[in-house]
């Protein structure tokens, strides 16, 4: 490891989001562990972002405002920019614990400097009333294409890996870009996992995972399917693994679907998850779909 450096860069992509990034940036300045540059990739806010960060008195920070472009754009440019000797990532609506960053260069001497590692994190309501611990996946990579339990604000990238695997910009796959990611990473390298939760995810009406529209969750499946079919380490090694990518998004527009009361379009969506992967049947979700297509009648 380079001692002239950092150990960790930060990155934290922020779009509008004044209101909550000063308080998502002094979780990170709080930290007890303290050989980190925070990198903010500013995705073209409209707000006053800018205004808030520079009131932010830390030598650690430095603020770079791009063209809206995307989440995995931003990430990206943090990336190219980053001088840590590894990576680390957090939305701008949410939180790292004070012991975050010590318990992950503990973890990764441990592991001794691996490629990738990956901690836990809680989840839930902002004043952390009301929270649940995330389950991490036990066989990797299988699990991962069922449905992705893991966070970008856990993952440690080496930098020599993470500038060479950059996110997939493509617009098509917005809001589907950290699972790609996660599925393409972890078939190339191996992923530790420790379950020690040490950040935190905030709930809240209006983060951009939890604004599901059916058609647009149709148009993801796609994209998506067609990026890991793409993929020549996935298409060798995994070739039947992205079905069940396909099965998790149809269930998902299934479920939307149902609840927007589109009957003939969730039931042949559930069907078509469960072709691909029998499983689904006996997820929550399908109880879900069963219950508002009952609804109907």
């Amino acid at each position: 490891m380079n001692n002239d450096r950092p150990f960790f860069t930060i990155i934290i992509p922020t779009y509008n989001r004044a209101r909550l990034i000063a308080e998502t940036l002094q979780t990170v300045l709080d930290q007890e562990f303290q050989d980190f540059e925070i990198i903010i990739a500013d995705d073209g806010s409209i707000d006053d972002t800018s205004e808030v960060v520079a009131k932010i008195n830390s030598n650690k920070i430095s603020y770079f405002k791009t063209e809206n472009k995307g989440v995995a754009h931003a990430r990206n440019f943090g990336i190219l920019k980053a001088k840590g000797n590894y990576i680390g990532f957090l939305d701008s609506d949410d939180f790292y614990e004070k012991d975050h960053l010590q318990n992950a260069f503990e973890f990764i001497q441990t592991e001794d400097y691996p490629e990738l590692v990956h901690l836990n994190f809680n989840w839930g309501d902002r004043e952390k009333k009301a929270f649940r611990k995330n389950k991490l996946p036990q066989t990797l990579p299988d699990d991962i294409f069922v449905g992705c339990s893991l966070h970008v604000n856990s993952l440690f990238v080496r930098k020599d890996i993470g500038q060479l695997n950059l996110f997939n910009e493509s617009r098509a796959l917005m809001l589907s870009e950290d699972w790609e990611y996660f599925i393409r990473m972890a078939c190339r390298y191996q992923l530790h996992l420790k379950d020690t939760p040490s950040s935190y995810l905030v709930e809240h009406s209006t983060r951009s995972t939890r604004i599901f529209d059916p058609q647009q969750l149709l148009n993801r499946r796609a994209a998506i399917v067609k990026c890991l079919e793409g993929d020549q380490i996935i298409s060798e090694k995994y070739p039947r693994k992205v079905k069940l990518v396909d099965a998790h998004m149809s269930s998902l527009a299934a479920v939307n679907f149902a609840a927007n009361k589109s009957k003939t379009d969730a039931f042949l969506l559930w069907v078509r998850a469960i072709r691909l992967n029998p499983k689904e049947l006996f997820t929550r979700r399908s109880v879900a779909i069963i219950k508002h297509l009952l609804l109907k009648f």
